[in-house]
């Protein structure tokens, strides 16, 4: 899950919101609840909120997530309106994770029409970054 689209606010009653959108959420949050199952005693969420596939290009599929992303936006327009104005809703985003190349400097391009679509929308994007470690052909084996 490469691109992700989050929602979250402050006063967010995210429980009301996905009862009352067409779009699963592949992940949701409580204010209040335990920021990890695994350590109760742990910080908590300050808001609520959820998150949305987009695309499930891999890390380095960055041009399909774009693509993906695009459809969305498009495809989506509707519901996705409905969750931005939805009160309580403070902030949403496109979160794209593409691999980060070893490279000395890193440039990805977004195309004007995915931030138009963003922008009337009122959807801010990032883009995170992952190191993705890679076998390489010595170290794969053939199978023994």
């Amino acid at each position: 899950m490469s691109c992700m689209f989050r929602i979250d606010g402050r006063s967010l009653n995210i429980d009301r919101l996905l009862s009352a959108v067409s779009l699963p959420a592949t992940m949701s949050f409580r204010k209040g609840q335990h920021r990890s199952e695994i350590k109760k005693d742990g910080e908590r969420n300050r808001n609520s909120g959820a998150s949305f596939l987009v695309s499930n290009a891999d890390f380095h599929q960055f041009e399909k997530q774009k693509k993906d992303a695009i459809s969305f936006l498009t495809n989506k327009r509707t519901v996705i309106r409905r969750i931005m104005n939805w009160p309580g809703v403070d902030s949403a985003c496109l979160d794209f994770g593409i691999e980060r190349r070893d490279v000395a400097a890193q440039f990805d391009h977004l195309p004007a029409e995915l931030l138009r679509l963003a922008g009337e929308l009122g959807i801010d994007i990032e883009i995170s970054q992952y190191s993705i470690e890679h076998k390489n052909e010595s170290q794969q084996g053939d199978g023994d």
